[in-house]
């Protein structure tokens, strides 16, 4: 399959105010795409479209949300349905650290909302267009959390997992449609993703300590986004660590996950909610 032409086409990307979102915003609009960037932040969110537009001369149209809330997501997947949204990029996201007991119910209700809801409602409401015209896609942005489950981060880690078992079925729904759907399976990035977690303690993890680029993570994305990839895991040591599920009893593999969650010696707790739902890995 030839790479996709985003000249003249639109592409809506949530979570688009800052890392792997803005990153994502940047390389469409170099391909010529024109753009609906949906996140909480107008400030940044307009910052952003007046660069893109100085810089590529694409259309970029902000369109302000908080997608914890029901009737904003609604509001978002209306206004999706209402035009042609050629490429939708789900990445907004956000995760906790700490035990499920110890955590915010409201936070990993929001958490819920923005991982998985959001990212069902959107596809919804863009999905049935590209059917019908034969041409589009759809780039989840899941993680290579979502192999495995992940004490620590028990609802962010099935967030991740949800996501990837529905971008993967709609992959195999869509197929000779000429839709492309891909799952993003990125380990820890250099985003505001681990300075929102709500406990710098998770720094000091032996997962959190390596971080990718935004950019080569959004490069290998849109590379397998051209070859029509099912799935991408970006970077060999992310693979192997995804795929070590395949080898151990899952018993072995939880225990495994969780004590390389577990904050290194000596880390310091401070639980801040920050609440911010647009950073990622």
């Amino acid at each position: 399959m030839p790479p996709f032409d985003f000249a003249a086409t639109t592409s809506l990307v949530t979570g688009a105010s800052s890392g792997l979102g803005a990153e994502f915003a940047r390389q469409l609009a170099a391909r010529g795409s024109n753009l609906v960037l949906v996140a909480r932040s107008a400030g940044r969110l307009a910052s952003l479209a007046d660069e893109l537009r100085a810089r590529h001369r694409v259309t970029a149209t902000v369109l302000p949300a908080d997608l914890s809330l029901a009737d904003e997501v609604s509001r978002v997947a209306a206004a999706a349905a209402a035009t042609q949204i050629d490429v939708l990029v789900n990445n907004a996201g956000f995760g906790t650290f700490g035990t499920f007991a110890g955590l915010d119910a409201g936070r990993e209700h929001d958490e819920v909302m923005v991982n998985a809801v959001a990212v069902v409602d959107l596809a919804h409401a863009v999905l049935p267009g590209m059917l019908a015209r034969r041409r589009g896609g759809i780039i989840t942005v899941a993680s290579s959390i979502a192999f495995q489950p992940s004490p620590r981060q028990a609802v962010y880690g099935a967030t991740k997992a949800f996501a990837l078992a529905f971008s993967e079925a709609l992959w195999a729904e869509t197929r000779g449609s000429g839709v492309r759907i891909l799952a993003l399976c990125p380990g820890p990035v250099a985003t505001g993703f681990i300075a929102s977690l709500g406990d710098q303690a998770a720094a000091s993890s032996s997962i959190y300590r390596r971080t990718a680029s935004p950019p080569d993570i959004v490069k290998a994305g849109l590379r397998a986004f051209d070859r029509d990839a099912m799935t991408v895991i970006p970077g060999l040591r992310t693979r192997f660590m995804a795929q070590g599920h395949r080898f151990v009893p899952r018993t072995v593999m939880v225990r495994m996950t969780g004590k390389m969650l577990t904050p290194g010696p000596g880390a310091h707790h401070d639980r801040q909610q920050t609440g911010n739902h647009t950073s990622h890995t």
